[in-house]
């Protein structure tokens, strides 16, 4: 697991579990339990910042040997019963069981790579790769890749394995994971001598990827805990992984650690960064409201695993999956086995329990995310429908004020993005991908908009278009809304709703009636903890102006920057009688900021063109919803257009006047949401280069 930098470990008495959430609250990191002459201690990681508050009530922790006399966990060099011991027996014994080293490790260990399956590496098979102890005292996660390796090989399906080359790395760091056995039990990097005479580097901040982007992300203080090397990939550990992986590049990989009952995902570098292929990653990781890793051990304090981008944990640079994704397209998880709490009422942390029924269990919890990572490799290597993973639609993530379009990787660039204003005009923008937003599956292209009073977008090239059907951000105009605050630390305008405590922000009631394809959208900042399970942001959605209500989605964890949600409402669309709400629920003081929230479409008339030579063309007649396109023959001069509405009566209702060469006016029939326009019979006229245009248009829209 992803730590922060420390000084040394102590031990703190305790009398429960009303003690531990006291050491939470002042920030110290809980290592484990451990039970000392009939008295229970929880051994803490002491950091720089909790130094001061530790020395009145901690001792340190005396580096004394761990006895290698444990029922589950073994360590690297025992003999017959050691990690390369079990897997050098294992492979003399069965043929589907290959074991090779992939190099060796600072003090000369071998790191070794077990493939389960047909012998031979056939390029044409897809290769899965499964990681553990990255940080050595996290053995719960060798232990995991050990029973993988051998279910694997016992019940494994052959035709799966016969089309998948499966590889597993049981230990990434084996000199830091011997010494965790033999010296000091909860140490965490490698035993590289540095040069102020520390020793260790942490291997998940070694990667190339990011490295040393930031300081809070990694340390650039040998002895600390989350020290990343005197430059990437420095030391021979990563040097292996990184050579394995130019051999045979994985299409998915899993990198167990441990703990805090976590699915992470790239990207990890910096909070708000989500990955081109989201999609993917939440179809194998699943969401909040469908997860897909279940917490069976009993007394955990978590049902499921919280899958999410790792920096939902906190921000990490140099680290294993955000460089596999960025080298070689690999789709790359990080579990964070096991929730930390409670076993028999105590708190374990890093150090769960030696007990071979509890280790079973999280191996159970885990085998079905394991085993669809191995299917899924042959659908992201192309072989449509061999996973059951379907392809993700080509989608708008966002529609302002920056706009996120995803589209399959193959996809070419669109000619351009085609805006409709809320006024009617329309404009052309260009979209970018850089190397961040092109993934395996799917490029996100991106363009910023917040000059723009945008009411839709059409991907030109595409067949693609959506619709934004309401916005609001908490300024002045937005009314209707209640609940949290204003706060000028705002995504666009003058301001942002937030709370900083538990609160529920309630929407106006918006008519969606006739509309489909609807989805919410918004942009959040959040400020959480994933150690803290019950605490988060809920999205519910009503179909009925608030009578009932349904969740949509759940936020939750550390993103103190913007980023976009959509949230697709399947249970919106065709609407019918009451209106549609959303609330926000914020629960157990999840500091929540939200702006530019609204309901959007993927079925929009906003571009649709009708236009005759001889009289103005509309995009629909009769008017169901609540805008009309008008549209004429593009002008062939630079004046403007006069666009006018008649009842039957001959009384002029409406009246604008377009730009050219727009040749487009929209005709908005709520009038700005000050009232409706009456069902009937209407004349539209327009009149440009001395033509005049004529349109009967019929409106008969629902009543409310």
């Amino acid at each position: 697991m992803p730590a922060a930098a420390q000084l040394h470990m102590a031990e703190v008495r305790i009398s429960g579990r009303a003690t531990l959430d006291s050491l939470a609250r002042l920030g110290f990191d809980v290592a484990g339990v451990r039970e000392i002459g009939g008295e229970l201690y929880a051994v803490i990681v002491v950091s720089p910042e909790t130094a001061g508050l530790a020395r009145p009530v901690a001792s340190a922790v005396p580096a004394t040997p761990a006895a290698d006399t444990f029922r589950v966990y073994q360590s690297f060099d025992k003999p017959v019963a050691g990690i390369r011991a079990t897997l050098e027996a294992w492979a003399a014994a069965d043929p589907r069981i290959q074991l090779d080293s992939i190099g060796a490790s600072v003090e000369g260990r071998p790191i070794l790579a077990v493939k389960v399956g047909p012998a031979g590496d056939d390029p044409a098979r897809p290769n899965v790769l499964f990681m553990a102890t990255h940080h050595a005292r996290e053995w719960v996660s060798t232990a995991v890749a050990m029973k993988l390796i051998r279910w694997i090989a016992d019940s494994g399906s052959p035709a799966l394995l016969g089309a998948r080359d499966v590889w597993v790395i049981p230990v990434q760091n084996p000199d830091g994971y011997q010494y965790s056995f033999t010296t000091e039990r909860f140490w965490r990097k490698n035993r590289t001598l540095n040069g102020d005479g520390t020793h260790g580097v942490d291997p998940n901040r070694n990667y190339p990827a990011f490295w040393g982007l930031d300081d809070l992300g990694s340390s650039p203080t040998p002895g600390t805990e989350t020290y990343r090397g005197a430059g990437p990939a420095s030391e021979p550990e990563t040097q292996a992984i990184i050579a394995f992986h130019a051999a045979h590049p994985p299409v998915v990989a899993v990198s167990y650690h441990t703990f805090s009952g976590l699915v992470l995902y790239p990207y990890g570098h910096r909070a708000g960064e989500l990955p081109p292929d989201l999609p993917v990653y939440q179809a194998l990781a699943g969401t909040h409201v469908a997860p897909a890793v279940h917490d069976g051990v009993p007394g955990s304090t978590i049902a499921h695993y919280h899958p999410g981008p790792g920096w939902q944990l906190y921000p990490t640079n140099g680290e294993y999956t955000d460089w596999a994704y960025r080298a070689h397209g690999t789709i790359a998880f990080t579990p964070e086995l096991t929730s930390g709490c409670c076993v028999n009422g105590l708190f374990y942390g890093f150090d769960f329990p030696d007990d071979s029924a509890l280790v079973d269990r999280v191996f159970r919890d885990n085998l079905p995310f394991a085993l669809a990572a191995i299917s899924a490799a042959g659908n992201l290597r192309g072989a449509v429908g061999a996973s059951g993973l379907a392809p993700a639609p080509p989608r708008f993530e966002s529609l302002w004020p920056d706009v996120w379009l995803g589209l399959d990787a193959a996809t070419p660039q669109p000619i351009s993005l085609t805006v409709r204003t809320g006024t009617g005009g329309t404009g052309l923008r260009s979209v970018q991908a850089d190397s961040l937003r092109r993934g395996t599956t799917r490029t996100v292209w991106r363009t910023d908009l917040r000059a723009d009073t945008v009411r839709a977008l059409r991907a030109d090239g595409t067949g693609m278009a959506a619709e934004l059907l309401s916005l609001a951000g908490a300024e002045t105009l937005d009314v209707g809304w209640t609940g949290w605050t204003r706060d000028t630390v705002r995504l666009v305008g003058w301001f942002a709703w937030s709370t900083p405590r538990s609160d529920t922000l309630i929407s106006p009631v918006v008519d969606l009636r006739g509309r489909t394809a609807v989805w919410l959208h918004f942009w959040t900042r959040h400020r959480g903890s994933t150690f803290a399970p019950d605490q988060r942001g809920v999205i519910q959605f009503s179909g009925d102006s608030g009578t009932t209500w349904s969740d949509a989605a759940v936020i939750a964890g550390d993103g103190p920057n913007w980023y976009p949600v959509r949230v697709d409402l399947p249970q919106a669309g065709g609407q019918r009688g009451g209106g549609a709400r959303v609330r926000f629920i914020s629960e157990r003081d999840f500091a929540w900021g939200l702006d530019a929230v609204g309901f959007a479409t993927d079925a929009t008339p906003a571009f649709l063109v009708l236009a005759a030579l001889a009289e103005a063309g509309v995009s629909e007649n009769p008017v169901r919803s609540d805008q009309v396109v008008i549209s004429w023959p593009p002008p062939a001069g630079v004046a403007a257009a006069r666009v006018a509405i008649y009842g039957f009566t001959g009384e002029r209702l409406h009246e604008a006047t377009v730009a050219a060469p727009t040749n487009e006016y929209v005709w908005d029939l709520t009038l700005g949401g000050a009232r409706r326009v009456v069902n009937g019979a209407y004349i539209v006229v327009v009149e440009v280069d001395g033509r005049r245009y004529r349109r009967r248009l019929f409106v008969a829209r629902p009543t409310p």
